[in-house]
Formats: structure tokens, sequence, C-alpha cells
């Protein structure tokens, strides 16, 4: 069988910076682009990075295993594979989800989703025998974290 991809973004922050950067490329492409009547290779150089950064942005996905959570990041360091049995509590929000686990640094971590990935993703989730973590609905959670 076939495993599900649930794509996700970081928290606000992250999200905002990582995405400035990568368009800022893209601008900086523009830029070399206009100073040239003909195709220019360096301005094809910088534009072929900057759609290597937006396939890396899209990047970010879970996967759900049969005891685990697959939680693949931007960089290969950051990837974790969290059991599903470690998962205390998801707050749903109407944009985002935060997951509650000791699987994770802060014991905490955001993720910025669609609402047909996140809906798919919790009913993927309730279908496992291993997960026994509480699902709150939280209209009030938003995507940026308040600490």
């Amino acid at each position: 069988m076939k495993k599900r991809v649930y794509h996700w973004q970081p928290e606000l922050s992250t999200a905002i910076i990582y995405w400035s950067c990568t368009f800022g490329i893209l601008f900086l492409s523009l830029i070399l682009t206009l100073e040239h009547t003909r195709p220019y290779l360096i301005s094809n150089i910088v534009l072929g990075i900057f759609f290597f950064f937006v396939l890396l942005g899209h990047n970010r996905y879970f996967i759900i295993d049969d005891e685990h959570l697959i939680v693949h990041a931007l960089l290969p360091i950051r990837r974790k594979k969290i059991t599903l049995s470690t998962i205390e509590m998801i707050r749903v929000g109407p944009k985002c989800i935060e997951m509650t686990s000791t699987g994770f640094k802060e014991n905490t971590q955001m993720f910025i989703m669609t609402k047909k990935n996140k809906t798919a993703f919790i009913a993927s989730l309730k279908r496992q025998a291993l997960f026994t973590a509480k699902i709150i609905d939280d209209p009030e959670l938003t995507i940026c974290k308040h600490y």
C-alpha cells in the first residue's frame, strides 16, 4: 500500500523568513536578466537556484507508518521519527496543528497545514492502533507561537 504524504509548513516566522529569502533569489535573477537583452547564463543559473529552493521548501511532510510518525523537514538533521504512542496531545486550529510529544526538542511543535491536508492527516492518525493522544479542536489556535 502506498503511504500517503501530508505536507506542512513551519511556524509562521520561520516560513516568512524562508520564503522571503527564496523569492529574493528570484528577484536577483530577474534583475540580472534585465541587465542584458539576450539570454544570460548567470541569470539562468540563479533562476535554477530559485527553483531548487522552491522544491526544497515543499519537501516538508508527514508520513504515518504503522508505529511511527515520520516528520520530514528541510534539513536531514531535523527529520524525526516519533513513535505514535509518545504523542500526548494534538491541538487543531483553523490553519495549523500543534503537537505535544517527547520526541520534539521543546516538547511541542507547530505545523501550518491546509484544511484538506489537516483533516486527512487527523483522520489517518485516528485509524492507527497505537495512537492514543487527545485531539482538541481549538479555534483560538493561531499560526504563530505565543509563549
